[in-house]
């Protein structure tokens, strides 16, 4: 919690770009037919080179692929209809079709009937249970708690905009997949090129020769210098004569006036090999690929399981290690439906395989027109290749990749906001206009695109399903416009939702939202909102958070009861009888049970890590603060109480706090020494309630937490109480955000005493807590040196009973302990 701030100015930078779709299909027996069905509607429409296609089987999606559609970060999650003429094709007679007598149709008189509906559309329910899962667990627009777009078939939502409407699109030959293509050279090609005419519905796996094979494997591995095969040039008339090697693709048509960005950060990124023949492995590539920008689908029929590789594949393939190595990108090879063993075998043969150019070491630098270095020579060592399965890709990457309009992102405009007691940030004033202004695309009158607002310093937790009423500051039932919550910040849609008058000028049809940048604190009540349940600060949270505001903040707060002088304030509560007992070297005064003051020696000696000068520049800092009070131990000559008395308070006369008497501030006040009183230091009040409940041990695990994240903002919260119509829930230790990881943690300072039960009950509410809010770890930390064996077993047992995770897996859990020591341990559970 901070105080609030007057009125200021912030910056936000604005990017306008395309939709980002899922194109959902059914990853059975003819799943390759469908997916070039789904990538030839989307190479169609502008800014579909960007859309990726997701199987399910039975309405089930792979968890793997839901993680990376979590990444992806789409706009709208779609289904692909097939027509009655497709159900024909494929289940003949599947289609039940009665007369009107009620009596089943057959024969001519069926077919008849079949074809007045054959390009109608047919739902299947298997489709929009799979849709459903998706877009639970992305950030999808949603309107009323409806999303706004759910398929998308041959003349698409009405959202989407034909390329063929776009100014200075390339019209001409372009390089496609065959229609005549399926099968698995079929879909790669398709994922890779793009689909520029509809596929055929009874293409089966080309025969390729040697050559087209290796041509097409070039082409399949950016290649540039490799020459595509003739039959991937389309031409949209008459067969003309033109370069292949100038040809764009269909997929590339789509991005007109269109940039490809990165966006999240910077640092060393990883491309993917991805084998395997199913539905799920090419999803998995088409996933990385447009999240990430580097992923490589090799289906056999390319020669992967091949006892020795193609000539061209293994070298291409060392060639692309060494060229990604050179941009601090490791390459790893995995897949969904592929064991280990199959990864290794196939690591074996590409390590074997020899660069398709001379490459030599740094020594050996050849130039154009001198001879070749002589013999002997060490040709450059490739880069390892690191397995690891699908399922346990990690979906963290250091930057993703998009689409943008050409000029018109990270565009950084200031906006005046002000800022809550919580740390949210409100705009007072609307954003500009998300114009077009200066791009071809500003003669589109249907087209629409989206806005991606990053705030500077943003500290709202990203995705996650965020409301976008929520991020609204004047949300309505009828909104001007729909936002949600995406990968770098917000977003929304550009064109107005409600009335807008004819004859209107262009940029008064574009809306100007006013948007909140919501804390942490804030995003979890509004987390707990979508669920009719209540959050806030418990009243062991409130004293942290009177704390933290007196200290200047949740970071000073932690470095101050979860840092070096912890040891002292925990010997501000003596357990000792007297102040002889609690402390025998007279390093303090005990004034009450559990209450007692310390003197500077006695500080020092508690902290023996610091050095006096770093302690006391660390107290004037709490005294200035007020969370330390500097004050002398005095005693009434009228009631006989031995008291605290601050500086503040004190005068040559000084008031007993119990009766009230006037004192003299002289020696028999203070007794002990002879000549002058020594300065003792006192905790404020609120400070000892929050290590009498051990609130410390929570201070600890955020100051741990803080010393990990390297980069960017990390915000915590501590104490949170989630209720269900007044009713408490859970209590939430510590909820933890960084580089968009989100934490929930259980706190302990010792575990001697918890039973199976208890521990079962804490572990079953924080799993509640951690699937509504869609955290990615839960940590369940101690000051114990460890968790023992059979806790950690509980802890396995009632994480395995719950069962309410999100489709797309649950969390990793982790256990801490030696919290406050120098050999902190985390493992995984």
């Amino acid at each position: 919690m901070t105080s609030p701030a007057p009125p200021s100015y912030t910056s936000v930078s604005l990017t306008l770009r395309p939709s980002r779709v899922v194109i959902v299909i059914d990853g059975g027996e003819y799943w390759s037919y469908w997916a070039r069905r789904a990538l030839y509607r989307a190479s169609r429409i502008w800014g579909g080179g960007d859309f990726v296609v997701v199987p399910h089987e039975n309405g089930q999606v792979d968890p793997t692929l839901l993680r990376g559609c979590q990444a992806y970060d789409p706009d709208f999650v779609v289904t692909y209809h097939p027509t009655v003429e497709d159900i024909e094709h494929f289940r003949s007679g599947s289609i039940p079709i009665n007369g009107q007598d009620g009596t089943p149709l057959e024969g001519d008189e069926r077919a008849r009937f079949l074809d007045q509906i054959r390009t109608e559309e047919v739902r299947s329910p298997a489709d929009e249970t799979a849709r459903e899962e998706i877009a639970s667990v992305c950030s999808v627009y949603r309107a009323r708690g409806d999303e706004s777009i759910t398929s998308i078939g041959e003349e698409g939502s009405g959202h989407f905009t034909d390329i063929g409407d776009i100014p200075d699109t390339w019209s001409g030959s372009v390089l496609a997949c065959p229609a005549r293509w399926g099968g698995l050279a079929g879909a790669a090609t398709a994922l890779h090129l793009g689909v520029a005419q509809p596929p055929e519905r009874d293409a089966v796996e080309p025969e390729l020769d040697p050559s087209t094979r290796h041509r097409l494997t070039g082409r399949l591995l950016d290649l540039n210098h490799a020459t595509p095969p003739q039959v991937l040039i389309w031409h949209p008339g008459a067969a003309l004569s033109v370069d292949p090697q100038t040809l764009i693709t269909a997929r590339e048509r789509t991005t007109a006036h269109l940039a490809a960005i990165s966006g999240g950060g910077f640092g060393n990124g990883t491309g993917l090999l991805v084998l395997g023949d199913t539905a799920n492995d090419f999803a998995l590539a088409c996933l990385w690929q447009r999240t990430f920008g580097t992923a490589y689908w090799l289906p056999s029929v390319l020669g992967i399981d091949e006892a020795k590789l193609p000539d061209l594949l293994g070298g291409a393939l060392t060639d692309v290690r060494l060229t990604l190595d050179r941009s601090s990108t490791s390459l790893v090879i995995t897949s969904i439906s592929r064991s280990d063993d199959d990864l290794a075998a196939a690591r074996e043969r590409i390590d074997e395989a020899r660069p398709q150019f001379a490459l030599w070491g740094p020594e050996d630098v050849h130039r154009s027109g001198q001879e070749e270095p002589e013999p002997p020579f060490e040709p450059m060592s490739t880069p390892p290749l690191v397995i690891v399965p699908g399922a346990e890709l990690s979906w963290r990457q250091p930057a993703s990749t998009s689409l943008a309009v050409d000029d018109h992102w990270e565009i950084s405009t200031p906006v005046p906001v002000t800022v809550d007691a919580t740390g949210t940030t409100t705009m007072s004033a609307p954003l500009p206009p998300p114009t077009l202004a200066g791009s071809p695309l500003s003669v589109v009158t249907k087209l629409n695109w989206h806005v991606d607002v990053r705030w500077s310093e943003g500290r709202a937790v990203r995705r996650r399903g965020t409301a976008g009423h929520e991020l609204l500051v004047d949300p309505t039932w009828f909104p001007a416009t729909l936002a949600r919550s995406s990968r770098h910040g917000t977003s929304y849609q550009a064109g107005r939702f409600d009335f807008v008058a004819a004859g209107i000028r262009p940029e008064n049809r574009l809306t100007r939202p006013r948007l909140r940048d919501l804390s942490l604190e804030a995003w979890i009540a509004a987390a707990c909102r979508q669920y009719d349940m209540t959050a806030k600060a418990s009243d062991a949270g409130l004293r942290a958070g009177l704390l933290a505001a007196m200290l200047g903040g949740r970071k000073e707060y932690a470095d101050f009861f979860g840092g070096a002088l912890l040891p002292a304030l925990r010997a501000m509560r003596p357990e000792g009888d007297g102040s002889r007992g609690a402390y025998p070297d007279g390093d303090g005064v005990k004034i009450a049970s559990g209450e007692g003051v310390l003197g500077f020696v006695g500080i020092c000696r508690c902290v023996p890590t610091l050095t006096s000068t770093e302690v006391r520049l660390r107290l004037d800092v709490a005294l200035r603060a007020g969370v330390l009070r500097r004050g002398l131990v005095l005693g009434c000559a009228t009631c006989g109480r031995v008291q605290f008395q601050t500086v503040d308070r004190l005068g040559q006369l000084w008031t007993c706090l119990r009766c009230d008497a006037h004192n003299d501030l002289n020696q028999p006040a203070w007794r002990h020494p002879d000549d002058e009183p020594g300065w003792y230091y006192d905790l404020h009040p609120a400070g000892r309630e929050l290590l009498a409940q051990h609130g410390d041990t929570v201070a600890l695990l955020s100051a741990h937490l803080r010393g990990r994240a390297v980069g960017g903002i990390f915000d915590d919260v501590e104490e949170v109480e989630v209720a269900s119509a007044g009713k408490p829930e859970a209590e939430l230790d510590l909820v933890a955000y960084h580089d968009d990881l989100l934490t929930v943690a259980e706190c302990k300072s010792s575990t001697a005493s918890l039973t199976k039960r208890q521990l079962g009950i804490e572990v079953a509410k924080k799993c509640m807590a951690a699937a509504m809010l869609r955290a990615d770890q839960i940590l369940f930390a101690t000051e114990d040196p460890e968790w023992s064996e059979s806790q950690q077993g509980w802890i396995q047992d009632a994480v395995n009973r719950f069962r309410r995770w999100s489709p797309a897996g649950r969390p990793k859990i982790i256990i801490v302990a030696g919290l406050g020591t120098d050999s902190v341990q985390e493992q995984d559970l």
